[in-house]
Formats: C-alpha cells, structure tokens, sequence
C-alpha cells in the first residue's frame, strides 16, 4: 500500500486544490483553536474570582488538563469537514476524468485503485491526528497550573482519529456511488449537518439512546460538545458501546465501497 500511496502524493504534491483545501485545515485548525483558548481565559479571567470558577466548574475547564484533549478532539471534528469534502473531491474527479480506467488501463486492479483511495485516508486521518493531539498539547501545557495529570484524558485523541475515519468513510461511500464531485459534496453536507442529526434528535428528544447509534453518532457521541454543561448530558450509552458501533459502520461502509466498486461500470 506504501507504493500505492507514494502514487498518490504524485497527483497531489502538484495539486493547487489539495493544498488549498488540507493546507486551510493544517493551518486554521490550531489557530481557530489557539484563539479561542485566549478568548475562553480572557472571559473568565475577566470575571469574579466566584464567578468565573462558576463558569469553568459548570463547563470543567475546558482548556486545561485533562480536558483540553476532549475540547481539542471536538474542535477538530468542526473543521475536519474541509477534508472530509477534499476526500469527495479527489475520488470523484478520478472519476469523472476517467483517470481511474487509465490506472486499470495501466495494470492497476480495481483493488488497487480502492487501497490507493485507503491509503489517502490513513493518511489524512494520521496527520490530523498528530495535529489535534500537538494543538491539546501546546494550549494545555500554556494554560493550564499543572500537568500532573496531562494524559489522564489522552483518549479522547483516539476518539477523535475512530470519528475522522468514519466521516472519511462517509464521504468515500458518497463518492462512489454518486461520482459526481457537486453532487456528492451537497449529500456529504447534508448528511453531516441535517439528516444525522434530524435521526438524534427524533431519538433522544423521546427519551430513547438509539439516537447515540445513527451512522454518524455513534461516534461523534463520543467527542461530544465539551461546553454544553454536564447536567445537559443525555447519553447513558458507555463508550465502548459507541466504539463497537463506529468500527461496525467503518467496516460495513468498506464492504459496500469494495463489492459496488468491484461490479461498477467504469464507463460511467
């Protein structure tokens, strides 16, 4: 698979878009984050003592350790969508010009086109990853009084890489079966913002967990609002509940990108 990606790095090291779109998350992730660190301190700090101990009890700090890994892994899942969208954009205009019958063309198997389209995928999951876990680290260690207990929470920086891969999955499902590059990006961002959580909250709102296992959910449930209040907490469902479900999606979505590829028509 390593050849397969270095490959890939070929269409994309020249690619304006690929760098426009990765780039902006690469470098709007940890500012957006950065800054809204600041922002969080400077409010509190401009408050009363009693007041603004009010607002970090009832949120538990959300930037400093342990907590700094949950608020970082969920902030990461807000911009992770502009990859989410270059992942779309990437397999479908492979589609769309052909390029994927010209890889087969030239001795690929269509297997080898979908590990390819894989390997992308590892790969902007890791990197983000490393991004996620590199922006908790830097803002923990700069706001926080203590880091006796700095990877108590580190988890959720696994949660966050289980979450990336299913959005990526999602979008790669989308953009096989759609194959139009337009068209897929305005399913992907429907599904994401409306229909996901349409399901949740027809589910939850009645007092049932089932909402915590809608295809997105599960495992965005995991890397949830870190400043809504604890007491506004619904979720009963433990964790590892949540996680089964996340890789039972991932691998269900493979299955159906590989049998559908297998038996597509690479005319259309």
């Amino acid at each position: 698979m390593l050849n397969l990606f270095k490959i890939e790095w070929l269409k994309l090291k020249t690619y304006r878009t690929f760098w426009i779109l990765f780039g902006g998350f690469l470098v709007s992730y940890p500012l957006a984050f950065f800054f809204s660190a600041s922002k969080y301190n400077e409010f509190t700090s401009a408050k009363s003592g009693m007041e603004g101990r009010m607002i970090d009890a009832l949120i538990d700090t959300p930037y400093v350790f342990p907590k700094i890994w949950h608020t970082a892994s969920w902030f990461g899942g807000l911009f992770f969508i502009l990859v989410g969208m270059l992942f779309i954009l990437l397999i479908t205009n492979e589609v769309q010009y052909r390029t994927h019958r010209q890889n087969i063309i030239d001795g690929w198997s269509r297997m080898d086109f979908l590990k390819a389209k894989f390997s992308l995928l590892i790969f902007f999951v890791a990197i983000s990853t490393v991004l996620v876990f590199l922006s908790a680290l830097a803002v923990g260690l700069y706001y926080s009084p203590s880091a006796s207990d700095i990877f108590r929470s580190v988890h959720f920086i696994g949660y966050y890489a289980l979450m990336a891969t299913l959005y990526l999955m999602v979008a790669f499902l989308i953009a096989i079966l759609v194959k139009r590059t337009g068209l897929a990006i305005i399913i992907y961002f429907a599904v994401v913002f409306i229909v996901d959580n349409i399901l949740w909250a027809s589910f939850t709102f009645q007092g049932s967990q089932i909402g915590y296992f809608m295809p997105l959910d599960a495992a965005d449930s995991l890397v949830s609002n870190p400043f809504n209040p604890k007491a506004f907490n619904m979720r009963t469902v433990p964790d590892y509940s949540l996680i089964i479900a996340s890789v039972t999606y991932i691998v269900i979505y493979g299955y159906i990108v590989i049998s559908y590829f297998r038996k597509s028509d690479l005319k259309t």
